[in-house]
């Protein structure tokens, strides 16, 4: 698999109009220096609020700036994206396919994307995400996993406490958020675990739906289930039925004593009845076809979804070929293998000397994607449409069907009578209507045994596929203990390295023989403790922070990609000394790493051999001075 790769490559932030600040980044190590009070943490939060997480505190300088402007890389696509700073922190961020300067010339191809996803529109972090190739991550809770999360372990800042090992977060923190964060960065939760979680979460809500109704009725008939008996119904019914059979067979024998005449007023009443019944026919056909061509509806639409999702399975695979053999140049032609004329344009097809645009071609995928996912969200919401649709008509046929046998049965049954006709017949009649009414309440009963029969049913099967998920998952956790194990004993070989390093300024860190990393408590510990001096505290977390970083930039199943912020190299007293020799270690330890990455730290004590040098970004801020130009 492809390591996926996020690379800050210019920092620009306004305050109005005005440019504030400016400044290039680069692969590898970024050190940004100054004493202290000059301005350094302003700027990094700033930069990881541009990247994503929601900051809802700012201080005096930051309070007066109005928007970050931040040039990255996604896997190589360069991409510009712009955040207005709020109180809330929750602003949308704008995305540009190209550099900071490109965008100034060509204000119409920015794209808005919201804080939060919707049916219509996706969120920046899932742009982000598809941008990086990272699969879209859901918590154990159904809470999205976003950029705001997975900066908590890419950027350690200054106020987090030194014995937690993410970032604070108030408003989102939870155990399974934690864990998510570590897990999926990590690569721990592979993509089957993932989705079955998924899966988990929605029959345990179908589980508990189901059920919920199974008591709402059973609860309209006093928990008496036997009310509600298939059996104890049909015995109802078979006595009415009989009882029906009998009144009538009574009123017909006083009946045909009687000299048969139809009188106005029961020819009027069979006149209604059979309007009545012409008119609950033509609803029966009416709704049938409308039912018909909505399930029609229905079904080309699931096909139209089917081929959207192939197709954009097919874009992002096409995509894939394209970068991989996009840069391939002909020596010789493959179909009749004439030598080809070398064409020294790069922005040229090595084969047919088609002028070629990298950024047009990035920008038309990212549109063709965006549009793709409209349709699919589209194709989605008129897929439940058309299928309540179709439900509610299906609701409605029972009962206009009962209202068709009721006017059939009682037009069969009207006879005329003369004025002379007994009272008798009157009571029987009214008789004979009753027990009809009672037939009508116990096929509703019966409806319902219907329902909770079906109901029963989807509930135990929802039951057995909440048993057989849970299955596979603890099938799959036994399968990936390895991997656990591989992971954790890699970041722990770099904690101790690091630890060591410090060089005896603290005589557990001398021979740590065990490191304890919990992303669900939200902490760490070295040889079983987890307090120690206000230095020692930084040094520890930095270890373990870097370590987390050195091991997932060359392990391809991380999804971590590859960027590091630290705001807190020194910190509680830490110093000159100590600060300059971790400094030393983090550059060593990366320098040993073999694929690319980017490092970006902030020191006030900067080592003498380090400064001045390519591995640093912008002046040396001295005191009186900072980075922002306000």
């Amino acid at each position: 698999m492809s390591k996926s790769k996020l690379f800050v490559k210019r920092l620009v932030i306004l305050s109005g109009s005005k440019r504030i600040y400016d400044q290039p980044f680069h692969s590898g190590i970024n050190i940004l220096r100054g004493t202290n009070t000059t301005g350094k943490s302003t700027v990094m939060d700033l930069l990881v609020f541009g990247l994503g997480a929601e900051i809802t505190s700012w201080n005096e300088h930051q309070s007066k700036c109005s928007f970050v402007i931040v040039e990255i890389t996604l896997n190589g696509l360069i991409l510009t994206v712009k955040r207005e700073i709020t109180d809330s922190g929750k602003s949308p961020m704008f995305f540009f396919e190209g550099t900071i300067d490109e965008s100034k010339k060509d204000a119409e191809n920015w794209q808005r994307f919201p804080n939060r996803r919707s049916a219509e529109k996706h969120s920046y972090s899932q742009q982000l995400f598809e941008m990086l190739g990272l699969p879209q991550h859901k918590t154990d809770d159904s809470k999205n996993l976003t950029m705001h999360q997975i900066l908590r372990l890419i950027y350690v800042d200054q106020l987090s406490a030194t014995e937690k090992l993410l970032n604070a977060d108030l408003n989102y923190d939870n155990v399974t958020t934690r864990r998510a964060i570590g897990e999926y960065l990590l690569g721990l939760d592979d993509l089957e675990s993932h989705n079955l979680r998924q899966d988990l979460i929605f029959e345990n809500k179908e589980f508990e739906k189901f059920n919920g109704e199974l008591k709402a009725i059973y609860n309209m008939f006093g928990n008496d289930a036997s009310s509600i008996n298939r059996q104890a119904l049909l015995n109802e019914v078979n006595d009415a039925n009989d009882t029906i059979k009998g009144l009538v067979e009574k009123r017909g024998s006083i009946q045909r004593g009687e000299e048969e005449q139809v009188d106005a007023q029961a020819k009027e009443r069979l006149k209604a009845l059979q309007k009545d019944i012409e008119r609950l026919n033509s609803e029966i056909t009416d709704i049938t076809n409308i039912r018909h061509s909505t399930k029609v509806e229905l079904i080309d639409t699931q096909q139209f979804l089917e081929a959207l999702e192939q197709r954009k399975i097919g874009l992002s695979q096409s995509k894939l070929i394209n970068n991989e053999l996009g840069g391939l140049t002909f020596k010789y032609c493959p179909a009749c293998l004439s030598p080809i004329e070398i064409c020294e344009s790069h922005d040229s097809c090595g084969l047919c000397k088609t002028s070629i645009k990298d950024r047009e071609r990035d920008f038309a995928y990212v549109q063709m994607s965006n549009e793709l996912n409209f349709q699919i969200r589209e194709s989605k919401f008129l897929i439940k449409d058309f299928q309540r649709q179709v439900d509610n008509l299906n609701s409605k046929l029972p009962a206009i069907n009962r209202q068709v046998e009721i006017a059939k049965n009682e037009y069969s049954e009207s006879i005329s009578y003369s004025d002379s006709r007994s009272a008798l017949i009157a009571d029987v009649s009214t008789e004979i209507g009753f027990y009809k009414s009672q037939l009508v309440n116990i096929e509703e009963k019966m409806e319902l045994v219907d329902k909770v029969e079906g109901l029963i049913e989807l509930k135990q099967k929802a039951q057995n596929r909440i048993n057989a998920i849970e299955e596979r998952l603890d099938q799959i956790k036994e399968q990936n203990k390895s991997r656990y194990e591989n992971v954790f004993e890699s970041i722990e070989k770099h904690t101790a390295d690091l630890l060591v390093a410090d060089d005896g300024n603290e005589s557990n860190f001398d021979n740590p023989s065990e490191v304890l990393i919990d992303f669900s408590k939200d902490r760490m510990a070295i040889n079983g403790r987890s307090k120690f001096s206000a230095s020692s505290m930084v040094v520890m977390k930095n270890s373990i922070r870097l370590s987390i970083f050195l091991h997932a930039v060359d392990d391809g199943l991380s999804r971590l990609p590859n960027l590091l912020i630290m705001d807190n190299i020194e910190d509680k007293g830490m110093v000159p000394e100590r600060s300059q020799n971790f400094q030393h270690s983090l550059i060593n330890a990366c320098n040993g790493l073999k694929n690319d990455y980017q490092v970006i730290f902030t020191t006030s004590m900067i080592a003498d051999d380090l400064n001045d040098t390519p591995n640093c970004v912008g002046p040396f801020y001295p005191k009186g001075t900072h980075t922002l130009e306000l």
